[in-house]
């Protein structure tokens, strides 16, 4: 189990660091190869992860997941309303007022109204802090798998799930919900895939398979990336992209484990944090600095990957260390860190 913790922890600072950085070209007047070779598979790694996750808590608590508890203090789905939904719709709430304000220097300049506010919330991807997307998408994609589980009870036929696996492939290739940007409906019906990926791989120990040819997986899933990205899209290139970005990272971290580095451990456990609170320095690192300074866009960018990744990580040590007092557990509940 302490293998897993420590994979996992790998997977989820390198995810974030991967978003942070993604975000971090405001200015440059194309786009870097890069920034799309991160834009692959950063947020198919994070379901990845969230489906490995979900997995590896059921059985650490050796309770079949059709059987947890939804409501109730300890309810899977109230802890899900405090971890996503909560950060959700306070920060955005928040931050609607200084990007109005603010507008001059946005990318994506918005009025303040209550039919903003609303559509912001309802539509995911307009939200006021565009990568919040994630986080009802995310939601309702437990919800899915969870009642899904109630549903299906704890059959574990090889067969059936290889048939469900197979079936959230073709939804995510024949997407019908494509038009649909209501709650990112398109989006939960597309990254299910990803989501299954992480489950199944987490219950079918496919770290522990791969661990004897790490080396060699992560050279020839790093060549493979770079071939991609360089090559013209075709039918189901997006997915054949993500699954072997996140083979790359699964075997990346499997190697950070070999050899006992240690480089990201300051990072263990911040991510979730990074994640939410990164998008404020980050915008204040290029739009504003960038507009008033007249720097060069890569000053921001690098300005924008320091400040995106520690002053969140500073921001939850604090909250660490003030869960005691009245103040930090407000905050720690508003944020999802409770």
């Amino acid at each position: 189990m302490q293998n897993n913790n420590s994979l996992i922890s790998f997977l989820q600072a390198f995810g974030i660091l991967l978003v942070v950085v993604g975000h971090s070209d405001y200015g440059c007047p194309v786009k870097l190869p890069v920034i799309t070779w991160i834009y692959s598979f950063h947020m198919p790694l994070f379901m990845f992860i969230s489906g490995y996750l979900l997995r590896y808590g059921i059985e650490i608590k050796r309770l079949p997941l059709s059987d947890i508890p939804l409501y109730g203090e300890k309810g899977f789905i109230v802890k899900k309303v405090k971890r996503l939904l909560i950060p959700y719709v306070v920060i955005s709430s928040i931050a609607l007022v200084p990007k109005s304000l603010l507008g001059r220097f946005a990318a994506r300049p918005i009025e303040l109204s209550f039919v903003e506010y609303g559509k912001m919330l309802l539509y995911p991807w307009d939200n006021v802090i565009i990568f919040f997307w994630f986080l009802p998408t995310l939601f309702l994609i437990f919800l899915i798998v969870i009642y899904g589980a109630r549903i299906l009870g704890n059959r574990t036929y090889p067969a059936l799930h290889l048939i469900l696996f197979i079936s959230l492939l073709l939804l995510h290739l024949f997407n019908p919900f494509k038009e649909i940007r209501l709650l990112n409906i398109d989006g939960v019906a597309s990254y299910l895939l990803y989501f299954s990926m992480g489950y199944y791989a987490c219950r079918e120990r496919i770290a522990q398979k791969m661990s004897g040819n790490i080396l060699l997986l992560f050279a020839i899933t790093f060549s493979l990336s770079i071939y991609l990205i360089s090559i013209p899209n075709f039918w189901g290139k997006d997915v054949l992209t993500a699954a072997n970005g996140i083979s790359m990272s699964l075997s990346l971290g499997m190697i950070y484990q070999r050899y006992n580095w240690r480089f990201f451990h300051h990072l263990f456990g911040a991510s979730y944090a990074i994640y939410l609170f990164s998008w404020f320095p980050q915008v204040l690192s290029q739009q504003v600095f960038l507009k008033l300074t007249g720097a060069p866009w890569q000053v921001g960018s690098c300005l924008a990957i320091l400040s995106g990744v520690y002053i969140p990580l500073w921001i939850y040590k604090w909250i660490i260390r003030s869960k005691d007092n009245k103040l930090g557990k407000i905050i720690a509940l508003l944020t999802g860190q409770s």
